[in-house]
């Protein structure tokens, strides 16, 4: 049985993403970042019209990549620096540096169903700058969240650009070990 309503978020994974002269996609050792809150990417599609007999005679859209906020109750400072260009200073301190390069990143993720969880993973993503809101505390303490805006092209080579598991799949269980990189179905 499927799936009627999937909800929440939790076991977060990044790596890094690398595709060599070959094409070859490699990906880096998954790294487990705590605190998943929300993930809210929307496919970007543009519609193409062509006129002809004075109307729209056809029309089509072209999407797969995404944009999006992921949320996390705080990032931790491995994965600043391993994904985002900050360097660790002499004096222990954290340093977010301008112009930083950042790597090519792969997401994964779970969510829970009615039915049965499931498994995403996302390749060829970007990751934006940490938004992050400084508050007084008032009457209740309120945790303060971290998001950070996320462009997920996919991968070039085979257009892939998420692929979602269900808990039967041969590769559900290794996952978050073992990413399984994007491959098109054999004929």
């Amino acid at each position: 049985m499927a799936n009627k309503v999937e909800f929440g978020i939790s076991n977060l994974y990044v790596g890094t993403y690398e595709v060599d002269d070959d094409g070859d996609v490699t990906l880096g050792t998954p790294y487990h970042q705590a605190g998943a809150v929300g993930f809210s990417p929307e496919e970007q599609s543009d519609i193409y019209n062509f006129y002809a007999d004075n109307i729209a005679y056809w029309s089509s859209y072209n999407g797969g990549s995404m944009e999006g906020d992921l949320t996390v109750a705080k990032f931790s400072d491995k994965f600043k620096t391993d994904f985002l260009g900050y360097i660790t200073l002499d004096d222990g301190g954290i340093a977010l540096v301008k112009g930083a390069t950042k790597p090519k990143v792969y997401i994964m993720f779970q969510v829970e169903g009615d039915d049965e969880s499931r498994r995403i993973i996302m390749y060829n993503v970007s990751l934006g700058a940490i938004n992050r809101e400084y508050n007084t505390i008032e009457e209740n303490r309120e945790p303060i969240t971290e998001s950070i805006p996320v462009t997920v092209t996919g991968d070039n080579g085979t257009g892939i650009t998420m692929v979602s598991y269900k808990e039967t799949d041969a590769v559900y269980n290794s996952m978050f070990t073992t990413p399984p990189v994007p491959a098109l179905p054999s004929e």
